[in-house]
């Protein structure tokens, strides 16, 4: 028998769920409800956009509400907001946000695939209209719309996170001064702060005014834009990006009784059920398994979106398949560098209690062999767990090449394999991509010592 299916969230999660559900069961009802204006957009594409880089905005369009609807025969309605989940009666409250009219939709089997949202600091004068976050493409819009009807000269970044320093490259190529204001002391703060230095130092080459150990104490209005008044001065502004994280959407199931983890999103098995019976989630708003420590962490990212979006919408549909979890794989482009991590990092792994003994390695590498021509440096971090071996975590930085090597050690860790392992790997070998000894190989070599 065919049953009703319901999804909450039309973006990497709550599509890849609906298009599984609609090719195992072609006959089910299946409706996909979207609180804005567009579904299953490439959210990491839009800096580039905005940059110019890409020049066509639709083609981060991955799918539309026509395409969904006319084509594989899903009922998405955007612009429909879920304000309540009842389980014991199977239903859902929504509200038209087009009309303003509520109301109640049943399920047999619900998907909370309602994403996250970018944290806004209190800061006085943060609800300025000169003032964004980055997180929709309805933002990318906004942001990309302002830069080119207000002719924009500067640009305040609060935050120096991943999203953070991709917008001051996107400012920087659109010849847009840039003050970034990080309350730490480093970038790309989930990464450890000895293999940066490099990369810092090419940011400020870039023209980008790095203010570390710096708060934002208010953005006042001015003849000019908008005056900013950190901790350790002022200074003017045209326009402002706040980039200071994320926060997980687990309002809704929270109220319905669902549980929730540490991080405040919500917790499911390996079959992205939750501990409500026909209730399922995945995204941004769940957590996973660490495939390190085997334990629920909330590590927001859109490959683990995608997939276990597609799991859930296979399990809802009568499937049994398994998403064993994540390492936190994430790469970035910040200017002429690579930066990119996979599993802990030497400061997490200091601040984890019981996770016993462990040891640190960083070597500097070729990308090529050394005698040919454009080979360039890459650093290399690994943390391996003293007496077996066992790599806990890698950590990679350079100018090309670094994030397949990176996924090579993601692969490394998620299959256990020891420093010994690694440095006996048959990798790919020629001049002009790789040495004789890869930078892998020798860091595993090293950390083998």
């Amino acid at each position: 028998m065919n049953k009703k299916y319901v999804i909450i969230g039309g973006d990497a999660a709550g599509m890849s769920a609906a298009s599984k559900i609609r090719r195992m069961q072609p006959e089910s009802e299946l409706v996909v409800f979207e609180k804005g204006p567009h579904i299953s957009f490439a959210a990491c594409g839009m800096p580039y956009w905005i940059s110019g880089v890409i020049d066509d905005g639709s083609k981060l369009q991955v799918l539309t509400p026509e395409i969904a609807r006319d084509k594989r025969n899903i009922d998405v309605r955007i612009r429909h907001e879920v304000t309540k989940i009842n389980p014991s009666m199977n239903s859902i409250v929504v509200q038209d946000l087009n009309t303003g009219n509520e109301f109640v939709e049943t399920y047999d089997a619900l998907l909370l695939a309602t994403g996250a949202r970018a944290i806004v600091p209190p800061i006085p004068g943060i609800t300025s209209p000169s003032v964004f976050t980055l997180r929709s493409l309805a933002d990318g819009h906004l942001i990309k719309n302002f830069i080119s009807e207000q002719e924009i000269k500067h640009v305040t970044i609060i935050g120096g996170g991943h999203i953070g320093l991709e917008m001051a490259e996107a400012c920087r190529h659109l010849d847009i001064d840039v003050s970034m204001v990080v309350r730490g002391d480093q970038i790309a703060p989930s990464m450890d702060k000895d293999l940066l230095e490099k990369v810092t130092e090419n940011v400020i080459e870039h023209g980008v005014d790095l203010q570390f150990e710096t708060t934002v104490k208010s953005l006042e209005k001015s003849d000019r834009g908008l005056q900013v008044q950190t901790t350790a001065g002022q200074f003017q502004t045209d326009m402002v990006i706040v980039s200071t994280g994320v926060m997980p959407n687990a309002e809704l199931a929270t109220e319905a009784g669902i549980k929730v983890g540490k991080s405040g999103a919500i917790l499911i098995d390996d079959h992205m059920q939750t501990n409500v019976e026909n209730i399922f989630a995945a995204g941004d708003c769940a957590e996973h398994n660490h495939l390190v420590l085997d334990e629920s962490m909330w590590i927001p990212m859109a490959p683990s979106a995608n997939k276990g979006g597609r799991a859930a919408g296979e399990n809802m549909a009568g499937g049994s398949v398994r998403f064993p979890g994540i390492l936190g794989t994430a790469v970035a482009k910040v200017f002429d560098y690579t930066i990119a991590q996979t599993g802990l990092t030497e400061k997490q792994a200091r601040k984890i209690e019981n996770l016993g003994e462990f040891e640190t390695t960083t070597i500097t590498g070729g990308s090529r062999a050394h005698y040919y021509p454009g080979s360039t440096p890459m650093s290399i971090k690994l943390i391996v767990e003293k007496g077996t071996g066992r790599v806990l975590g890698a950590q990679m930085v350079g100018q090309e090449g670094v994030a397949k090597r990176l996924d090579v050690l993601a692969t490394a860790i998620t299959a256990k394999m020891t420093t010994e392992d690694i440095g006996m790997l048959d990798l790919t070998y020629a001049p002009p991509f790789a040495p004789v000894y890869d930078p892998i190989h020798v860091a595993a070599n090293v950390a083998n010592k």
